[in-house]
């Protein structure tokens, strides 16, 4: 489809704009093919789609603010389907060819000990489960976000935030490509020159930044609450033990995970520049980062979580908090 809009330039010059859009209405695809032709010349185009206010609910599950701005920039939240879900967490995938290998879980084990002829104590501890599986393969989310461009003829386009190349992002775009078919129902090819629409300066509402100051650990359970519950019941003990405990060294900054980030949080202690991300409901590991929050919030998820930009990656198992604490020695 060839849209040619007439829009009004200086005096009475009328400036003419030919923009090249076609849309995709089906569940996914699965190949660039059956689309080339339309491209015609065209190597370089944005995937997308216009009056986006058409998709308001969707727009603020996503995790956008219901008052879009240009630039508004997320993560889209994992609860769409197989697609967004691969986008924001990455997948692990069996390696059936090799043989099981022996791993193991984080658990807390409850017993009750005798105390005297009729009386018991109930004990607990933290305990490494040993069990079998195959060989996991990590793929990284590709961490493709969403961003908010208001256009010149008053629609809301949500875009991805890149451009691609045809003729080499091919794997790339059609990820792209059914991230919006997943969440939209439909996606359009916009293959105009958009530099100084992509250019926009980017406002990323990944992170719901909390009160500043130290927070004591009543009011930090309250705002996690509603995550922790997210997660299976045998885990929420072990993931308010883990936050309690970094929560003891006293951070002056905390931030929520929103949208794509959902089920992290950031405990902050800028005087000794360590910032620590823990995961509610993903992953096996507390990371450890050494950059402020301004240039930490500036970050994909995919950069995030690249073990390149990190001071220290500590896995959850027995001797996690003899590490914890190493970590804020003097």
């Amino acid at each position: 489809m060839v849209m040619i809009q007439i829009r009004q330039g200086i005096g009475n010059i009328k400036l003419l704009k030919i923009v090249f859009y076609m849309i995709i209405n089906k569940r996914r695809i699965r190949s660039l093919k059956p689309y080339r032709h339309y491209f015609q010349n065209e190597n370089k185009i944005v995937v997308g789609v216009s009056d986006a206010i058409r998709f308001l609910d969707k727009l603020q599950k996503i995790g956008f603010s219901s008052e879009f701005k240009n630039g508004d920039t997320v993560l889209p939240s994992p609860i769409f389907g197989p697609v967004s879900e691969f986008n924001a967490e990455g997948k692990n995938v069996k390696q059936k060819d090799q043989p099981m290998e022996t791993v193991s879980r984080t658990a807390i084990w409850h017993w009750k000990q005798w105390n005297g002829p009729y009386d018991r104590i109930p004990r607990s501890k933290i305990v490494d489960v040993p069990y079998k599986r195959y060989p996991r393969s990590f793929v990284p989310p590709p961490s493709i976000e969403l961003k908010i461009i208001l256009g010149s003829n008053g629609n809301i386009i949500a875009t991805g935030n890149n451009t691609f190349d045809i003729q080499t992002d091919e794997q790339e775009l059609i990820h792209v490509i059914n991230l919006f078919l997943e969440i939209f129902k439909e996606c359009q090819f916009f293959t105009e020159n958009l530099d100084n629409i992509i250019n926009i300066p980017i406002q990323r509402l990944n992170w719901k930044i909390l009160p500043a100051g130290e927070m004591p650990w009543e009011n930090l359970k309250k705002e996690i609450e509603p995550i922790v519950k997210k997660a299976p019941e045998g885990n929420q003990q072990l993931i308010n033990y883990r936050l309690e405990t970094i929560n003891k060294f006293k951070p002056n900054f905390s931030a929520i995970g929103q949208a794509g980030f959902q089920g992290y949080v950031i405990l902050g202690f800028p005087n000794q520049k360590i910032y620590v991300l823990e995961s509610l409901l993903y992953g096996n590991a507390t990371y450890v980062f050494g950059d402020d929050w301004k240039e930490l919030s500036k970050r994909t998820k995919a950069e995030i979580l690249n073990e390149k930009l990190q001071k220290d990656r500590i896995i959850h198992k027995v001797g996690w908090k003899g590490k914890i604490n190493e970590l804020f020695k003097p």
